[in-house]
């Protein structure tokens, strides 16, 4: 945020040291995308990105069914056409690193949805039978 919104009030200082928005505005990032502030949120993470992973990707993606296993976890496993590709050059080493590091990241978010919902099917049932019991 530039000094200018501050001058126009465009965020407003909550006393807790930090500024936080008072509207939502919309930045265009010359032929990147777009990004939104947005009041009351603080941040935005991925959510069930596998599609635009894989086809972001795409060229890993191919590798993987090379594997020699096909649960290859792509980082030390023998006959991983992935390493392998990283090794002889033809994917580079940080194009590697992120395709992993995503990949991880989107599946501890679909493991934590998966928690999140099971906890609350869970507390609706316990809820269920403390309805049932009080009735009783």
């Amino acid at each position: 945020m530039g000094t200018d919104q501050l001058e126009t009030g465009d965020l407003r200082n909550d006393d807790k040291g930090r500024h936080t928005t008072t509207h939502r505005e919309l930045f265009m990032i010359s032929g990147r995308g777009m990004v939104i502030d947005t009041p009351g949120m603080r941040e935005l993470g991925m959510w069930s990105a596998e599609d635009g992973i894989d086809h972001t990707f795409l060229d890993i993606e191919e590798l993987t069914r090379k594997c020699r296993f096909s649960d290859c976890s792509h980082e030390n496993e023998t006959g991983c056409a992935v390493r392998q590709a990283v090794k002889d050059g033809l994917i580079a080493e940080e194009r590697y690193r992120a395709y992993m590091k995503l990949k991880a990241e989107n599946a501890y978010n679909k493991n934590a949805v998966d928690y999140l919902a099971a906890k609350k099917r869970k507390f609706k049932q316990i809820a269920k039978l403390n309805k049932h019991n009080y009735k009783q």
